[in-house]
Parts: C-alpha cells; structure tokens; sequence
C-alpha cells in the first residue's frame, strides 16, 4: 500500500499459465484502488470484464485479493479470521489428501500409512477414476481396489474421502457410489463433470433416494455466483467446495458459504496445500458455522518452498489457525531477489 504494509500469499499453480491475465485484468483493476473498498473492486472487475470471465480470469483475481486480505489484515494488526469474524474454531482437522492417480493400491497404501503416522490424519482421500476421464479408470479396477485396500489397511476408525474429478456420467456414478458406500466411504467428491451440474444435482438426489450415508461435494471450478445460487437452491451437493481463488477470492468465497448455509449444505472447501500455504484456509474455516468434516491437507509436501515462520504442522489430525497478524505468516523477504521473476 501507499503507507508500506504488504501483504503476501502463495499464488496458485496455475499463475504461470494466467500470467497474461493478471497484467491486463488483476492488476489494472487493483492498483490505485483503496484496499478498504476491496469488494466493490472485485464486483466492478465482474461488472467490466465479464467477456473474459472464467476460471483462469477468477484465479488471477482470487489470487490478488487474497492478498490484499493479509495487507488488510497487517494494518489492522489482526488475523484474518478475526477480521472476518467471528471465530468460531481455533483448530482445524485435516485429511491428507493424494494428489496420486497414476500410482499401484500398495503405492498409496504405504505413502498414507507413512503420513497418518506421522500426522494423526484421521482421515485419508484418494483419486478415483480417470479425470474428466468418461467412465475410464487409470488401470482397470484400480479405483474399486484402492478403496477396498484403504479399509483394510486403516480399518474401521479411519474416515475415507474420494475424488473423482468428474470422472463418471449418471449410471456410473451410482455403481461407483454403491462400491463407495460398500467400504463405509464418507465423501464421494465431483463425481461428474463439473460443468453437467444438472447430472451432479441428479446424482446427489439418487444418493439421497436410496439412504446412503455417502455425501457428494464438488464446486472448486465453479467461479459464477449465478452458477452458485443453482448449485444451492437445487443441492446440487451435500458439501460445497468452493475455492478461495479459483473462484475470486475471499469475499466471494464467503458469499457462497452463506448460499450453501443458507440452503443446510456444508462447507468443505478446496484447497489442496500444506504448511504455510493452508494459511488462508484454515482461517476461512475458522469462521465457518457450517464446516463439516476434515479440511484438505496435502500428503505431499510441495518441492517448492520458502523460508518462513511459524511453520505450520499438523499435530493429532489437526492444525492450529495462525493468530499472526493477516494470514499469520511471515516470509523470509530475501525471497524477491532471489526468485525468477515472470
């Protein structure tokens, strides 16, 4: 800012790929705004831009205004979700989540079992199926036996999640959400393709109809708030998973939270991190009335890392919400000269 507070986040994957989008949209729309104002700039951004919107567009943005939360948050010398308010939980529970599909049952056996011992995960998710993958599988019967594998190695007390990033059309879906309910899975995420959100909606309703205990969740392409407002008034899922860029950052993010509370959905966002950059999650879930579950917590740790503080460590299944000012991190600043500018 003008006055010299920074804020800081860890950008999205996806940045070098969106980077022409935040030179000719974020941050025109950002720079000489007042920070104050931060939701009328992002609904004015909509307003002006909507030729261009979609989720390269909504992650660019999400990423800057996530940003600007932790400036806000520094110069008002509070933690975001303090900010946000009220806080409603002080420690979050994670999953590990693989991020694997191109791996054996036994591979992904031997890396959770690694993980939950070393992190007291009570909860574990696995990739099923072929992304957008039409009923495919990575191998055949490799979904079918990662799951029956993850039961027996974990046994009853551990709480299974699957991700099938949009892999299976209707009829699929419901022999694969039997299976899943076979094996006492909890969530079946994105089971169909994101944007057949009728099929999804359809899916969820014949999951209700037959008294399975299984919940669907899905939602972390989904940026359109008019998008959102159907997938709720129709519960579409059982759990929303928004995510905090990907869908244009945080006061969007706090706008479908209220939709799926509003319709009794439950709040689960996507956010596949771990250390300091789970940071923004956890205190987006820390204000959550409607959190359900366990939060994502990825079980690989990502290769590339800077120096910062605290360092953020699941303990029991469990990671404490940062009450650092902003986001609760502090990065090492040599990290701007020596990174690789874009």
């Amino acid at each position: 800012s003008e006055d010299g507070a920074e804020g800081v986040v860890r950008a999205s994957t996806k940045v070098e790929h969106t980077l022409q989008f935040f030179r000719d949209f974020a941050a025109p729309r950002f720079i000489g705004t007042d920070a104050r104002n931060l939701a009328d700039t992002i609904r004015k951004a909509a307003r002006e831009d909507y030729e261009y919107a979609g989720l390269p567009y909504w992650a660019t943005m999400g990423q800057v205004e996530v940003a600007i939360w932790d400036l806000l948050g520094k110069t008002l010398r509070q933690p975001c979700a303090a900010v946000i308010g009220p806080v409603l939980h002080r420690s979050i529970p994670i999953y590990m989540s693989s991020n694997k599909r191109d791996t054996s049952p036994e591979v992904e056996i031997a890396h959770l079992q690694e993980r939950v011992a070393e992190t007291g995960a009570r909860c574990v998710k696995v990739k099923i199926g072929r992304r957008m993958g039409y009923n495919t599988d990575m191998q055949p019967g490799r979904s079918a036996a990662v799951i029956a594998a993850l039961r027996k190695a974990f046994g009853d007390a551990m709480t299974i999640y699957a991700d099938a990033n949009g892999a299976y059309d209707l009829p699929m879906g419901l022999e694969i959400a039997a299976m899943l309910e076979d094996h006492g899975v909890a969530l079946l995420e994105e089971p169909c393709p994101f944007e057949d959100f009728e099929m999804t909606a359809q899916l969820s309703a014949a999951i209700r109809q037959k008294g399975y205990k299984l919940k669907v969740a899905g939602g972390e392409n989904d940026y359109a708030l008019e998008r959102w407002r159907w997938l709720t008034a129709n519960r579409a899922f059982d759990a929303i998973q928004p995510d905090p860029m990907y869908a244009g950052g945080i006061f969007r993010n706090l706008a479908i939270m209220e939709m799926g509370r509003a319709a009794g959905l439950l709040y689960n966002p996507h956010f596949p991190r771990n250390g300091a950059d789970s940071a923004p999650m956890l205190q987006l879930c820390a204000g959550a009335a409607n959190l359900w579950g366990y939060q994502e917590y990825r079980s690989r740790e990502d290769k590339l890392d800077f120096a910062h503080s605290p360092v953020l460590t699941p303990v029991n299944g469990e990671v404490t919400v940062p009450v650092g000012p902003g986001w609760g991190i502090e990065y090492d600043p040599g990290i701007w000269q020596r990174a690789r500018k874009l």
